[in-house]
């Protein structure tokens, strides 16, 4: 476990076990036991339900516990069917969630709606909701496994007759101890894997999440000089963030490598005016335009570019001519430039 994974796991963390905790005490309350509101349980104030050592270790071992909510079983009703449905409101509460960030993702995925500086403050509350949708449905699996102390195991005594509604505190360390070891060896791991696997089929893919893919799958194609894949897979991209003059920049690379100088003319054009709204000048940007410009028969002006490339480079014309790209079928190689 990162810190940087689990500082993105802590807002759902809190707010999974907020309301985890909030949802038992509550549902004790409607079936009969007020023990919980009158200890100040029925509240959306993590303060109230956070154990400070269960919210600590979730940096090292991914997973956390909160305060349990008392309850007194001489207060219900039906002592065991009331107690296993107090105990299942807390997984419910978090398949709830799960819920609210799955629809807040799909409002979050397109990164780029509101222009580019916005999108990785959308990107991180996308990422966020993600996170809290999987940190959420690992604690309602948790709590589901039929292992005392945890909720699951309320479902014993409503199917073993005679089982009283709650375990002895001995057998019930017993089991705390066990389940200590079996997270901390990572025996419980393929089961965690395959909920965040679940999660993960189900959280839409953001447009930023997007973008990265297709500039990676670009750049493969780059290097296995399979230019026209490498083309679509730029504007594919550029389709969702047309601001990007990196990936302009690339594509007219994939351009030339094609002989299309007038399509690379284009995005050479954009790249450099995106560039100098927010940069210096890129020197490739121009030694790359030069190049198009030369096959296009536009000598002049590609003299202009190169001398514009020395100028940024700090260098001489002459001193840069050196420098200047390759002309054959393999675009020059560079670094990938900012996408935004």
């Amino acid at each position: 476990m990162t810190w940087r994974v689990a500082v993105l796991l802590l807002p759902g963390f809190v707010a999974g076990l907020t309301l985890h905790e909030f949802a038992h005490a509550w549902s004790a309350s409607l079936l009969g036991d007020d023990f919980a509101r009158r200890q100040g349980r029925v509240s959306l104030n993590p303060l109230r339900h956070l154990s400070p050592l269960g919210t600590a270790v979730l940096f090292w071992l991914g997973f956390g516990w909160g305060k349990p909510v008392p309850v007194n079983l001489y207060h219900f009703r039906h002592p065991k069917r009331d107690n296993l449905l107090t105990s299942l409101a807390g997984p419910a509460a978090n398949v709830l969630l799960i819920g609210v960030c799955l629809a807040g993702m799909l409002l979050t995925r397109n990164s780029f709606v509101f222009g580019p500086r916005a999108a990785r403050s959308v990107e991180l509350a996308h990422l966020l909701l993600q996170f809290g949708a999987i940190i959420n449905a690992i604690l309602a699996t948790l709590n589901l496994l039929p292992v005392p102390p945890l909720d699951g195991s309320k479902i014993w005594p409503c199917l073993i007759p005679g089982l009283k509604p709650t375990f002895a505190p001995k057998l019930t360390s017993v089991f705390v101890v066990v389940l200590i070891v079996l997270l901390w060896t990572n025996r419980l791991d393929p089961l965690f894997h395959g909920v965040i696997r679940a999660v993960g089929s189900l959280t839409p893919e953001s447009d930023l999440q997007k973008v990265a893919r297709l500039w990676d799958s670009a750049e493969a194609s780059l290097e296995a000089r399979d230019y026209a894949a490498a083309e679509r897979d730029y504007t594919e991209a550029l389709a969702l963030n047309r601001w990007s003059w990196g990936m302009h920049y690339e594509r007219a690379s994939a351009r030339i490598a094609q002989e299309n100088w007038r399509g690379a003319m284009e995005d050479l054009n954009e790249a450099i005016r995106l560039r100098e709204l927010h940069h210096p000048g890129e020197p490739e940007y121009y030694e790359l335009r030069a190049v198009a410009l030369e096959a296009l028969g536009l000598r002049d002006r590609a003299e202009k570019d190169r001398a514009r490339a020395a100028e940024l480079r700090g260098q001489s014309p002459d001193a840069d001519a050196a420098s200047q790209p390759a002309t054959d079928s393999q675009p020059a190689a560079t670094e990938p430039a900012d996408a935004f």
